[in-house]
């Protein structure tokens, strides 16, 4: 509960003349700031991640200039995809987002069940994506004849991020980072066993306590496989795909078949219970239906 009292009424209260109990005639309002249960409620609802949120980990680059975001969604939002760009120089961070500019060139891939260990990895990537464009070494000064760099040619080489965005990838799937969740405790669960990367031994960790970890088997999809090299190395607990090579289900001719003889009963349903809802409306209100004039009829003889 709070007391809330007008400021201008508080101000006055002093000139005022006060009740017989020496309480101030002026009404004071109480009013309780705690949230009702149902606006707690519909908030906690909010906050939970939709099903399956963190399974896919989508990476977009710019066409020209090279920047780099992630999202858990194949579709960027503005807003979200804008956030992820640091200022590194007047006129290099794009005020507008324009998605004909930005084209997906790599997907990685969690098994069903663990989008808690892809929303880890989101965040390492993340964290390694800021540390590219805060803090450089010399080669962001110097081009490769030695000549300094302007401020508007630095910027535009810090922002050039897919090189550095793979090999993160690379180093991020092999457990890089505090709290990097794509170590797992090894369980006796057949079914988060068959997606852990422990057959070999030598690919386990073992940690201070005693609990022996596995990496969790990770699949990466790319538009052009060649990317991949710009990793120097990638964990064994990684395998790479090309989107062109995805099995996807073609439609048959018996799958049409089937489809369009559904939507044919469909209409016809539609459309019977059209004309009966016509021919019910068609009827003048005091006037029996045609089935019952016929029963009465049928008693009458």
């Amino acid at each position: 509960m709070a007391l809330r009292v007008n400021t201008i009424a508080a101000q006055f209260s002093s000139r005022l003349p006060l009740g017989p109990l020496g309480i101030s005639w002026i009404g004071v309002r109480f009013k309780s700031t705690a949230p009702t249960k149902e606006k707690r409620a519909k908030e906690l609802a909010a906050a939970q991640p939709p099903e399956h949120h963190g399974e896919k980990i989508w990476m977009f680059s710019h066409i020209l200039e090279g920047m780099t975001v992630y999202s858990h969604r194949p579709v960027l939002k503005a807003n979200k995809a804008l956030r992820q760009i640091s200022f590194t120089g007047k006129k290099l961070k794009p005020s507008k987002f324009r998605k004909d500019y930005w084209r997906p060139f790599a997907m990685i891939q969690f098994p069903e069940g663990f989008g808690e260990v892809g929303r880890s990895v989101y965040q390492r990537l993340a964290e390694c994506k800021k540390l590219h464009e805060l803090w450089w070494g010399d080669d962001k000064f110097y081009d490769k004849d030695g000549k300094p760099l302007t401020k508007h040619e630095r910027g535009a080489k810090i922002n050039d991020l897919k090189t550095s965005t793979i090999a993160d990838v690379a180093a991020v799937l092999g457990g890089l980072g505090k709290g990097n969740k794509i170590w797992m405790p090894m369980s006796k669960n057949y079914r988060i066993l068959a997606n852990l990367d422990a057959a070999d031994k030598n690919n386990l960790k073992t940690e201070d306590d005693g609990i022996v970890k596995a990496r969790v088997k990770v699949q990466v999809w790319w538009v052009d496989d060649k990317d991949r090299n710009f990793a120097s190395s990638w964990p064994p607990n990684v395998t790479h795909y090309r989107f062109d090579e995805a099995a996807i289900e073609e439609m048959t001719s018996e799958n049409e078949e089937n489809i369009k003889q559904e939507g044919e009963e469909v209409k016809e349903g539609q459309d019977q219970e059209g004309v009966e809802k016509k021919a019910t409306d068609s009827e003048a209100p005091g006037e029996k239906p045609a089935s019952q004039q016929e029963t009465s009829q049928k008693k009458d003889t």
